[in-house]
């Protein structure tokens, strides 16, 4: 069975803008609030990230899924609200 992913919260020079770490070595799918996939980034030396840019919406969130043959989980949602304050 794969764990239940932890989403690390990474800033970036811009307040407007942080990133968001899914670091496993299973499939990674990410999901916003909307249930749209999105497109993200490899990182070293494994795992996603995904780039998430203020819109002015708090109850926007994100979500990392893991996936194998044998099971799935999805991380606790990250809201915009706790990435802009």
């Amino acid at each position: 069975r794969v764990p239940k992913p932890v989403i690390k919260i990474e800033s970036s020079d811009n307040p407007d803008v942080m990133y968001l770490r899914c670091e496993y070595n299973e499939k990674i799918i990410w999901k916003n609030s909307a249930g749209k996939t999105l497109k993200s980034s490899p990182i070293t030396p494994t795992g996603q990230s995904i780039t998430v840019i203020k819109y002015g919406n708090p109850e926007n969130f994100y979500t990392c899924t893991l996936k194998n043959a044998v099971s799935e989980e999805t991380s606790d949602p990250v809201y915009e609200r706790d990435l802009f304050k």
